[in-house]
């Protein structure tokens, strides 16, 4: 469920539009995966205080157990993060360094945690005969550092698990709340009396009750009315979508052959955007018009990665997930393409 969307005002200088598109970029994904899921809330930009000390947090999910706080970073050039966990930026050819989004984002999930530990009382009933009171611990909050698709991660003596390509977080959050799933009830005791001690640690880290219905809801108001500003938060329009709608929707995206795909295809090898995807003897493959490189187009949706079609109207391709629901505008060959 989209509890709130990205309202803000699009930036007039360029740093700042490029962070918008980033954030933007961000939120698509966020949508495809989670709109008609009750048991994901996604808060986009949103804005916090507690003890004079603020929060900007560009993307919060909240899952049954727990928190992602997703920091956007535009990047068009390369950011690179050495041993020592520092980060430097390169673009036109120069190098800069920069504040570590990873940190950036764990003083944001610290600000959150304690805003909701001090209302914890009201947000999480007592246990164990009204004798214990549930807190919210640091194994419920995650920082993930989503990097826009045309930046490059170089990681030279150091992989933090934190950062990565925006395209990916949307899997790392499903497979995180597939961490703690595996903790829960009977199923959750058959694997931690089956594991190794490798995976018995991770099991341990990911052993927290889940919230309940009336938590969820709790928290989720809390979340609203503590968003600074948070009166004038208008909740997210419900994603309810008739297959008529969706059909005239997608009737309309056809028609506008000029259209810009939210994913950039390019070549692996000259990683050039000047591609075109042809029909062959095997189906559909991805042709580069530089270097004439030629590669299968990956039968999967770039936000879920469940198995899904391609389907081809004038010169824009659409990518049809079954599970995503709407079909997404993949890639437009150019006018001067080959017949494909």
């Amino acid at each position: 469920m989209i509890v709130k969307e990205k309202e803000s005002v699009r930036p007039t200088d360029p740093m700042g539009n490029a962070g918008y598109e980033a954030e933007k970029q961000m939120a698509f994904f966020l949508r495809r995966a989670f709109a008609e899921s009750s048991d994901v809330l996604v808060f986009n930009d949103v804005a916090y205080e507690r003890n004079g000390e603020g929060a900007q947090i560009d993307h919060l999910v909240m899952h049954r157990f727990g928190f992602v706080i997703v920091e956007s970073k535009s990047v068009t050039g390369t950011v690179e993060v050495n041993e020592h966990h520092e980060f430097v930026r390169t673009s036109g050819g120069r190098r800069m360094g920069m504040r570590s989004p990873i940190e950036q984002g764990r003083l944001q999930a610290q600000l959150l945690q304690n805003l909701l530990n001090d209302a914890k009382e009201s947000l999480r009933p007592k246990k164990l005969f009204g004798k214990v009171q549930p807190y919210f611990g640091d194994e419920r909050f995650t920082v993930f550092v989503a990097i826009s698709d045309q930046g490059v991660i170089e990681r030279n003596g150091a992989n933090p698990p934190e950062l990565m390509k925006a395209e990916r977080v949307v899997k790392e959050i499903v497979e995180k709340t597939n961490r703690y799933q595996q903790t829960q009830g009977v199923k959750g005791l058959v694997n931690f009396l089956a594991a190794g001690k490798e995976k018995t640690k991770e099991l341990e880290e990911h052993q927290v009750a889940a919230f309940t219905d009336h938590e969820m809801e709790a928290i989720k108001e809390f979340l609203k009315s503590q968003c600074r500003g948070g009166a004038a938060v208008k909740p997210a329009k419900p994603n309810v979508v008739s297959k008529q709608v969706a059909a005239v929707n997608e009737v309309a995206v056809a028609k506008e052959s000029s259209a810009t795909a939210p994913f950039a295809v390019k070549c692996d090898d000259c990683e050039t955007t000047d591609v075109e995807i042809l029909y062959g003897r095997y189906g559909y493959y991805l042709r580069c018009r530089a270097c004439e490189a030629t590669k299968t187009v990956p039968q999967k949706c770039e936000v879920c990665s469940s198995k899904a079609k391609l389907r081809k109207n004038a010169n824009c391709f659409y990518r049809d997930c079954q599970v995503c629901a709407a079909p997404v505008l993949l890639h437009t060959n150019p006018a001067n393409a080959a017949s494909s």
